[in-house]
Parts: C-alpha cells; structure tokens; sequence
C-alpha cells in the first residue's frame, strides 16, 4: 500500500486539532485576523464564523486575546507535529543532511499549507501580546533542539566535525524564521516553499556540514 503524500498527512494533523468546537474557534480567530487584522476582529466575528454562540466561545476561552495566544500555541503545535511526522518517514539511518533537509522543507511546505496560521504566528503574534511572541520564540527553540541533536549526530559519525555553540545553533531558526516572516509579509506565505533550498544550504554551511 503506498504511503499518504505530504498532502493527507498534513491534513490528518490538521484536522486532528481542529476538529472539536474549540478548533473551530481558533480556526476562526486564525480566518478573521487574516481577513480583518486583530484589532479589527471582534467577538461577533469569530463565533460567527465557527458557527457557535457566544456562550460557547466564553466555555473555552476568557476574552479575544486568550483565543489568540491559543491560535498561536495550536498553529506552532501543528508545525512541530507536521516536522515530527515527516522525520519519521525516513529511514531510521538516514543521516544529518537527510533530516535538516527534512525539518526545513516540511517547515517551508507548512507555511504555505497553512498560510493564516504562517502570518498568526510569525507576523501578527508581535502586533498583539507577549505571551503569543513567547509561543513563537518556542516553536524557533524546538528547532533549535533538533538542529543540536542531529549535528551531535553527525559529529559521532565524522569526529572532525569542529564544536558548534548552542548560540550558534539558535540563531539558525531565528534567521530563517525572519527571511520567511520578511517573504510572507513581501510575496505572501507560497513563496516560502521556494526558499527551502536556500535555507538547506544555510544551514549546512554554517554547521560545516
């Protein structure tokens, strides 16, 4: 049986955390700050369009704000599943080059899958509060680790591979995750994908890979 495209796992993550009332919400959130601007969505905006009443809105979330910070945390949880799942269709021996390779594409074909979700998190989450930059600089930490981990990898295999620091290392997703925010705001998040071979050879080139 031939295994699901990029495609269909990406919507079965998707959809495994969208599903539920308070999905909808945030999905709405997500669709109105695109079409309005955070200041510009109110609370009648996004029950509306999750179909729900207010009641239900306030059963899952305190005020507007809250809801945000919420659609920022799930929009970072669905790029990290995404990167997870696109590492485990390696193979187990698959080395440094393979899985950097994998953790930037899947991270480029994300935001031009989930352009609302791309422009929340890496564009809108600086306009509204702390707690949702806290969210993003979390989702850049994570990529930090696996940058880290798959460079110690690669230094067992080639010892003369030179010691690389931590400070280093977490300024490769700072930098990319600025270029792709610069590209989202300039020529809209599909551009992204096209970046993906730049951002490769940044990374290789800067851990000497």
């Amino acid at each position: 049986m031939p295994q699901n495209s990029f495609a269909d796992r990406h919507r079965a993550a998707r959809d495994a955390v969208l599903v539920s009332q308070r999905g909808r919400l945030i999905e709405a959130m997500v669709e109105c700050v695109d079409s309005l601007g955070y200041s510009g969505t109110t609370l009648t905006d996004i029950v509306a369009r999750a179909r729900v009443s207010r009641s239900t809105f306030y059963e899952h979330f305190a005020n507007k704000e809250e809801c945000f910070v919420e659609a920022v945390h799930t929009g970072v949880d669905i790029v990290a599943a995404r990167i997870a799942e696109e590492l485990g269709q390696l193979a187990p021996d698959a080395d440094a080059h393979a899985r950097i390779e994998s953790i930037v594409v899947t991270f480029c074909e994300t935001v031009a899958a989930e352009p609302d979700f791309a422009r929340l998190i890496l564009v809108e989450s600086f306009k509204v509060n702390q707690a949702a930059v806290d969210f993003r600089d979390l989702a850049v930490d994570r990529f930090a680790e696996l940058y880290r981990l798959f460079y110690d990898q690669a230094r067992q295999a080639d010892p003369a591979l030179p010691e690389v620091s931590d400070e280093l290392i977490a300024l490769l997703p700072d930098a990319i995750g600025e270029r792709t925010r610069r590209v989202i705001v300039s020529d809209g998040p599909a551009r992204v994908p096209d970046l993906a071979p730049l951002f490769v050879q940044f990374v290789n080139a800067t851990l000497g890979l």
